[in-house]
């Protein structure tokens, strides 16, 4: 069975989950909440997906490569309305995460940063 290659995952990301509640007079509105750390490694992609992702240059895709288990070893997931940051720097998260080897051994995620 292929193990998570932790060598190569050199960097740490913080995801943040986006919640909706309430307010006393029943006003929605959403925050933030920070739900896991976990191992990563991030790699730019090339413009040709940026242009399959429909975004121009202004925005900067990148795939991060995540270990399956946050650093206290739950599973997380995430989705777009959720934010991920790496090295102090907010990315917006492009989609779900994929199970990039189909064993459970790395995880990827696509994500974005404007460059504006």
């Amino acid at each position: 069975m292929a193990s998570t290659p932790w060598h190569l995952l050199t960097q740490t990301a913080s995801l943040a989950t986006h919640e909706w509640s309430q307010d006393t007079s029943g006003i929605p509105y959403g925050e933030f909440s920070s739900s896991a750390t976990i191992q990563c490694t991030v790699q730019p992609t090339s413009a040709a997906d940026a242009l399959l992702f429909q975004r121009d240059t202004t925005t900067q895709i990148f795939d991060v490569f995540l270990a399956p288990t946050d650093t206290t070893g739950a599973a997380w997931d995430c989705s777009p309305k959720d934010v991920m940051t790496i090295g102090g720097v907010a990315y917006k998260i492009e989609g779900k995460p994929m199970d990039f080897c189909s064993m459970g051994v790395v995880k990827k995620v696509v994500v974005s940063m404007d460059l504006n």
